[in-house]
């Protein structure tokens, strides 16, 4: 992206960029999650071991842990819970670019951020780095963006008991 001079686009597409991906494929969904194109499609597990849009603060199921992107486009899951399935990309080296919540600075470049969720649309919270569940790899000031991969630190992953 390297769009630190102030180039403006056309529209933004907040999806992913780039590296390698590992997909898990038809990951149930909670009950009526919302996922729009005008956000991310970071996830986490809930209570019931279903994929949920994440945001601020911690993972209900088992803390500071997020466990990956949603491929998908604008939908609503089904009311009923596990019903609606979606591929999940876990790959800590796949880029994405997704919002800011925030003015975006050059200075922010290999800093890690958390996630906020408003009105169903997911931003990098860059102004906070409790969690640090994303870690910032290139920033678009222009378009108040930014590139990030996932914080190999706090992907989930969990022993089979």
């Amino acid at each position: 992206m390297n769009n630190l001079i102030g180039n403006i686009y056309g529209t933004i597409k907040f999806d992913y960029v780039y590296g390698a991906r590992q997909i898990v494929k038809a990951v149930p969904v909670g009950a009526s999650e919302v996922f729009k194109n005008g956000g991310g499609k970071f996830v986490w597990f809930d209570t019931s071991r279903r994929i949920e849009v994440a945001g601020s603060g911690t993972n209900p199921d088992v803390g500071a842990f997020i466990a990956g992107w949603a491929i998908t486009g604008d939908i609503t899951a089904s009311s009923t819970e596990g019903s609606t399935r979606l591929d999940i990309d876990v790959s800590t080296h796949s880029v994405y670019r997704i919002p800011a919540d925030a003015a975006v600075l050059e200075t922010m470049l290999l800093k890690s951020c958390d996630l906020i969720t408003a009105s169903n649309i997911q931003k990098a919270d860059v102004g906070e780095a409790n969690e640090k569940y994303l870690i910032i790899v290139d920033v678009d000031v222009a378009n108040q963006c930014v590139l990030v991969h996932m914080n190999p630190a706090t992907v989930y992953v969990t022993a089979i008991i």
